[in-house]
């Protein structure tokens, strides 16, 4: 939201000078980005006041938070320009109100299309609007005013000056005011009349309802429609606009009136004359009540807030604030904060303008918690640094075995953890090593390397009957190199590693299992133990019948070992 300096001052009788408002905004309210002299433009990315998409709800704010006044009153039913007069209705027609739940049509006559006054062009010039024409200009200027988006058809152009609100049907185009063709869908919210669609509700008008030089009478659209459905169609459009970032944030039926009847008194001073009118939707303004505690309001905040504090605080942002006997407080926020919702929302209001940079810091109370052992995650981390500076590049693997990897070393399914609920075949059972998937990757590697040296530190899953699964830490190395002797070269590679961080690791024995002798080289393996004999892990050169099923000519030798 840019706002205008000299409008804002219209609006509001300022105790502070602009530059003390615009250091104070962020303390107070809300960021402020680019300034300038005529103008300074509210962050809103992230927040949800809607109040603020408006020079009105902005001067209620700056006023609080400045202990100034404002300029305007806000006008009652008994205002309204229609009110007591005997006038036509416009014929509309909403084909659902749960997508548009309030839609006025004004017809304006009388009018010509010509150039705005010069203080219309400098105020939407100010707040980065460029003046199309007198008619168009009103609509935007109301926007930017009270926050409400309004429209205005060329009367002449629309069939028997008769509108409806309905979704977009299959195949339905409409060519939009930027000169682009929209292909629409059920989804869509239109504006039509008996034969075309003259406009995407609350997005953009269509070009063949446009306000042209010609245009001599106007309906005049102010409506609520639904966000979701807005928000849905703007973005497959990527047709963002300031009428449908209003719409998104929400709007109220007491703003849209009092909009509705600044836009005709507007249009009554460049010669219009108000024709028929028709309102129609739900205008109960529903009565929010949030209750808070007085005791919660200084326990949230942290420091002692007095009764009297709270009200006045609350007061100057146009809320009601009654304490009854409990201590409690009963809150009524302004028709317009549609982001009061609950007690927290008030102890916000309050804190903000009680100033968070006045909040007195203090120690916290307690015990600091003991240390957690992070010896496991500094040799994990070790590990890698060591590997890392020898040569070798870490790489991260999913935790399943493919299709591929349990058909070449024929996994066994029953030991293996299956997955309840898999993405696919590829992640249907959990990895209990490293080192199959590590050969995968080798694989790949080799068809544009001629040496592959790979290490994976991660978790394997393995079956523990009448429990949950087991999960530990392991260490898996993969090395090829074109070389006859490969796995020499790995273990004294990782001896260096091993002797460096002082792991408590023997080459121990070549002695291997059935299993073994299917998966590894019969006289290059090793196993690997502590020096209390525990098994760690193996040290081995995989069988070329295997490597060779990954389509991998050269030796390949991997270590593995748990953590």
């Amino acid at each position: 939201m840019i706002v205008s300096i000299s409008w804002l001052k219209e609006l509001v009788n300022l105790t502070k000078s602009v530059d003390e408002v615009i250091n104070l905004l962020p303390l107070r309210t809300i960021g402020v980005k680019e300034v300038t002299d005529k103008s300074f433009e509210l962050d809103m990315k992230g927040y949800n006041r809607a109040d603020l998409l408006s020079m009105r709800g902005v001067a209620y704010e700056i006023a609080a938070i400045t202990n100034s006044e404002v300029n305007f009153n806000e006008p009652t039913e008994k205002d309204y320009i229609w009110e007591n007069k005997e006038l036509s209705s416009t014929p509309v027609a909403v084909e659902d109100d749960l997508l548009c739940p309030v839609y006025c049509i004004a017809k304006i006559s009388g009018l010509k299309v010509g150039p705005s006054p010069k203080e219309w062009v400098e105020k939407l010039n100010e707040s980065g609007m460029r003046s199309v024409n007198n008619i168009a200009d009103v609509t935007n200027l109301i926007m930017l005013e009270y926050g409400q988006p309004q429209h205005a058809f060329d009367a002449a152009v629309i069939k028997d000056e008769t509108l409806v609100v309905r979704s977009a049907k299959t195949d339905e185009k409409l060519t939009t005011l930027d000169n682009k063709e929209r292909n629409l869908i059920p989804t869509d919210l239109v504006i039509a009349d008996k034969e075309k669609v003259v406009g995407l509700a609350g997005v953009m008008g269509g070009k063949n309802s446009e306000v042209t030089d010609k245009t001599t009478t106007i309906l005049l659209e102010a409506a609520i429609f639904n966000p979701q459905i807005l928000r849905a169609t703007t973005s497959r459009l990527n047709l963002p606009s300031e009428a449908s970032k209003r719409f998104q944030h929400g709007l109220t039926p007491k703003r849209l009136l009092q909009s509705l009847d600044a836009a005709i008194r507007l249009y009554q001073e460049l010669g219009g004359k108000l024709e028929s009118i028709n309102i129609t939707g739900n205008f109960n303004n529903e009565r929010k009540e949030v209750m808070v505690s007085q005791d919660k309001i200084s326990s949230l905040i942290g420091v002692e807030i007095q009764s009297e504090f709270v009200k006045t605080s609350l007061e100057k942002l146009l809320f009601k604030a009654n304490l009854g006997s409990q201590n409690e407080w009963e809150i009524i926020p302004p028709y317009f904060r549609l982001d009061i919702n609950i007690a927290e929302d008030v102890i916000e209001e309050v804190a903000r303008l009680y100033g968070y940079e006045t909040l007195p810091s203090k120690s916290l109370e307690g015990t600091l918690p003991k240390k957690i052992d992070q010896k496991e995650y500094e040799l994990l981390y070790n590990l890698k640094v060591s590997l890392v500076n020898i040569g070798f590049s870490e790489i991260q693997t999913y935790s399943f075995f493919s299709t591929k990897v349990m058909d070449v070393f024929k996994l066994d399914k029953e030991k293996l953890i299956k997955v309840a609920n898999p993405m696919s075949k590829e992640t249907e059972y959990m990895r209990d090593n490293l080192y199959p998937n590590l050969l995968e990757k080798v694989a790949d590697n080799l068809k544009n390397f001629s040496t592959v040296a790979l290490f994976e530190v991660g978790k394997v899953y393995k079956a523990k009957e009448g429990s949950l699964p087991e999960e530990n830490y392991h260490l898996s190395i993969a090395l090829s190199d074109n070389q006859e002797n490969t796995i020499q070269e790995l273990q004294t590679l990782f001896q260096k590693v091993a002797q460096e961080l002082k792991l408590d690791i023997v080459v121990d024995g070549t002695d291997m299992n059935e299993r073994e002798k299917e998966l590894f080289h019969p006289v290059r393996f090793y196993k690997l133990t502590n020096k209390k004999d525990e098994g760690l892990g193996q040290i081995a050169e995989i069988h070329p019948r295997i490597t060779n099923k990954f389509g991998v000519e050269n030796r390949v030798a991997i270590l593995e070992i748990e953590i």
